[in-house]
């Protein structure tokens, strides 16, 4: 077992790497749940029963305070407040290498604070609610440039009975640098076998910096593999991190 490292984590902030403007960064997925428990049920099982409820998330950021300008993790959070679905958040605590963990989620920040004395820089605090959850999955590809049609090498969710899932999912993007290109077609596929590929979700065609988040129905079915594929019209490149958490 490979522990991680506090100082290895990526942060994203809608289309800004902000890794370096960060100390601390914490995402928490609850669900709830609702008890179904009948008179009958106790006296055969002595147990209480539970059924599965709402979803629910926060997310927070924690560090230094940067000067607020018109770019930056502070603006990003700046234009966000009091606007829906306006800050795309994501936790790499393993780094974005092809596979590793990803925390994400869509969310309306609530709390924005300033700490400043005398003797000590002056440090920020940040909390948003998450609009549905946090997901939990992996990064699909890694924050890098691309150039031409491609696609990415693939991860593996594992054998059944793990997979195939039946409860649809979500997949967050990150453009972060744009250049040249007329646009870029991003889209997720799966497979059951890493051999034969489908379409499973597709992005707004790019055309600039940005971010979006696409979900999936929860009856959708995600098969074992996944990978992203990318389709450029133009000569340029695009600058992206891609993460998928099937549900």
């Amino acid at each position: 077992m490979t522990f991680l490292p506090g100082y290895g984590v990526k942060v994203l902030a809608n289309e800004v790497s902000v890794s370096t403007l960060v100390s601390g960064v914490a995402m928490t997925h609850s669900r709830g749940v609702s008890e179904v428990t009948t008179g009958g049920q106790v006296i055969a099982t002595a147990g209480a029963s539970f059924v599965p409820g709402l979803m629910s998330g926060t997310m927070a950021l924690r560090g230094p305070q940067d000067s607020v300008g018109a770019t930056g993790l502070h603006a990003e959070i700046a234009s966000a407040i009091g606007v829906h679905s306006a800050l795309l958040l994501t936790a790499l605590p393993g780094g974005d290498a092809l596979g590793a963990p990803a925390l994400f989620a869509m969310g309306d920040p609530t709390d924005w604070g300033i700490d400043a004395s005398v003797s000590d820089a002056v440090g920020f605090t940040m909390s948003a609610a998450a609009d549905e959850s946090v997901e939990m999955g992996w990064v699909l590809h890694s924050l890098a440039a691309e150039t031409a049609d491609g696609n990415s090498a693939s991860i593996d969710r594992g054998a059944a009975p793990s997979t195939p899932t039946t409860h649809g999912g979500a997949f967050g993007l990150h453009v972060t640098a744009f250049s040249g290109l007329t646009s870029a077609a991003l889209k997720v596929q799966h497979s059951p076998d890493n051999s034969a590929w489908a379409d499973l979700a597709s992005f707004v065609s790019v055309t600039a910096v940005g971010f979006q988040l696409v979900k999936l129905a929860p009856t959708v079915t995600v098969n074992r593999y996944l990978r992203c594929v990318t389709d450029v019209t133009g000569t340029g490149s695009v600058t992206f991190l891609m993460t998928a958490a099937p549900r």
